[in-house]
């Protein structure tokens, strides 16, 4: 890997769920494994009396037993900690971003080097709008004092509300910062087996002469979740299961397994392929929501958003085609949920053949857990008896021993130092994703749909699990 030009980190929300849960942990990683800059500093920004210590300890109590142990822990914490600065501020007060800027030209006059500057902003997205107005107030969207480096800002989703508030945001950040500064976070595209799918399906003959619907029965998409809403219920209840991941994780992941070849590996044409195949999906039609959008909620869900009339979705299974040559007539099945059965996100290419009848070959991208790649065979069983068994050929990433594996955030804050935006989402996708989606909100908000209980620790409710048996298919 190419070596990071000096950065310096600025984190809204350092003692936030994101901060603790997935950015402090992978910032120890990479630190760990001396992948950052030498030259790099974190800013976090919080409105207690926040020590840095207090931060230390929130990455110490994200290390497992294990990790404690290791001989370089100590050394990594010391460096981690000379690093680290906090600043407190309102972010919701213009004054203070005074005092930021003066903090970070402070800490560059320290370091005597220019420093490219990355806002991650890991606070709630009805903030996003104000912080991003006031970093532009302050001219911190110009990078470094001496305006030799680079100011990037990092938002993490859900981009908008509805397809009138991506609008109203991309038009913010667009008052502020340029497009080649803003980096849309989408995490799961930063996930190894997701970075693979483009490698996956164009290096490997075997698979490009037969991605298509003369091969291809129909595609699933699934990406279910064994856990609740974790306490999440003020976010949750506004947001639900078909904007908190099939608008934008599960519609990025059609894209790749969908879209036709980039002319070349660039980050630009990589995001225009994904955006023609995005203008090219089709929601369901207005008379097809009651059966092709079915939306779920587990039977306690009400109860622990003290919300007893809530209509939020914590499931969602919706079907989908593609209007385009490649896709035409493959059924398109994705869903998604809390509190199912088990915890699982992966793609299946159902591949057949009409004669004989009923032969199928299933290919299974594992994005999560046990990354990986499965591939369904049909032989002869061993014996005189002249019979058919299914077995499975399984590819974990795990098993390659002189591999590091990265996990998703650590990929991310590489790419945004290094200025890589391939795994970033773009203003065009996230619109494109909103048209397929907004349909669907509309009919469910109007009530066109149901919105069936089930029970946790299922696979949800009945309507959806039978929505690949109406065509003859499962999930």
């Amino acid at each position: 890997m190419e070596l990071l030009q000096p950065a310096i980190l600025v984190i809204f929300g350092m003692t936030g769920d994101l901060a603790k849960r997935k950015l402090l942990p992978s910032l120890y990683q990479l630190a760990d494994s001396h992948m950052l800059p030498e030259s790099f500093k974190i800013v976090g920004i919080s409105r207690r009396d926040t020590k840095v210590d207090d931060i230390i300890d929130l990455i110490k109590s994200s290390l497992s037993k294990a990790d404690l142990k290791k001989p370089s822990h100590e050394e990594t914490i010391k460096w981690l900690r000379e690093s680290l600065t906090i600043v407190h501020m309102d972010m919701t007060q213009p004054d203070d971003y005074s005092v930021l800027k003066q903090k970070l030209d402070a800490i560059e006059d320290s370091v005597g080097v220019c420093l490219n500057r990355l806002f991650y902003l890991a606070i709630p997205s009805t903030l996003f709008r104000g912080v991003i107005r006031r970093l532009g107030s302050e001219d911190l969207n110009h990078g470094c004092q001496h305006g030799v480096a680079e100011s990037r800002v990092l938002i993490e989703k859900p981009f908008g509300y509805d397809l009138v508030s991506a609008e109203e945001l991309i038009h913010t950040l667009a008052e502020s910062f340029d497009i080649e500064q803003i980096y849309r976070i989408d995490h799961y595209l930063a996930k190894d087996t997701a970075q693979n799918i483009l490698t996956f399906r164009f290096e490997n003959p075997l698979l490009t002469s037969t991605w298509d619907n003369k091969h291809i029965s129909h595609i699933i998409i699934s990406a279910t979740e064994s856990i609740d809403i974790e306490g999440r219920a003020t976010f949750y209840d506004q947001i639900g299961a078909l904007r908190d991941l099939v608008q934008s994780h599960l519609l990025q992941i059609l894209a790749l397994v969908t879209m036709e070849k980039p002319i070349d590996s660039t980050a630009e044409r990589i995001h225009e392929s994904k955006v023609n195949l995005l203008n090219q999906v089709l929601p369901p039609k207005a008379d097809r929501m009651a059966v092709d959008a079915i939306r779920g909620q587990y039977e306690n869900y009400q109860s622990e958003v003290s919300n007893p009339k809530s209509q939020t979705e914590t499931y969602a299974a919706i079907k989908l085609y593609i209007d385009n040559d490649r896709w035409e007539g493959v059924p398109i099945y994705i869903r998604t949920g809390k509190s199912l059965k088990e915890k699982v996100t992966e793609v299946t290419m159902v591949f057949y053949d009409t004669d004989p009848p009923d032969c199928e070959n299933r290919l299974t991208i594992r994005i999560q857990p046990n990354e990986g790649i499965a591939l369904s065979l049909r032989i002869k069983k061993p014996g005189f008896e002249d019979k058919i068994e299914n077995i499975n050929l399984d590819f974990y990433y795990k098993s390659l021993s002189e591999t590091t594996h990265h996990e998703a955030y650590e990929r991310v804050l590489v790419d945004a130092i290094r200025g890589d935006k391939t795994l970033f989402a773009t203003s065009h996708e996230v619109l494109a994703s909103w048209r397929i989606i907004e349909p669907i909100l509309q009919a469910w908000g109007q009530d066109q749909s149901p919105l069936y209980k089930y029970k946790a620790g299922s696979w949800g409710p009945k309507a959806g699990t039978q929505m690949p048996g109406k065509d003859g298919e499962s999930w």
